[in-house]
């Protein structure tokens, strides 16, 4: 990951969004990581597996509840599903 000054991202933008295609920029500030740039192929990606794993941590929950079930059977029986 390529690292520049906030100052250098402001000059370079457009030039930077195209390098961003190949690889995450930081953005420094006051000698300190405050910002990634990077594709939006990349940030899609991101987003996938955030939800991917927000996923798994509900069926992890739901696994782990310990109320008693009803059968579907008598859920239908009793909204007259039959």
């Amino acid at each position: 990951m390529k690292t520049i000054s906030l100052s250098q991202a402001r000059n370079n933008l457009v030039k930077l969004i195209d390098k961003a295609k190949a690889e995450p920029i930081v953005i420094e500030s006051d000698g300190k990581h405050s910002a990634v740039l990077i594709s939006t192929e990349q940030f899609e990606k991101f987003l996938d597996a955030q939800e991917e794993l927000e996923d798994i941590a509900a069926i992890e929950e739901a696994t782990r509840d310990t109320e008693p079930s009803i059968p579907w059977e008598t859920v239908k029986k009793e909204l007259g599903i039959e």
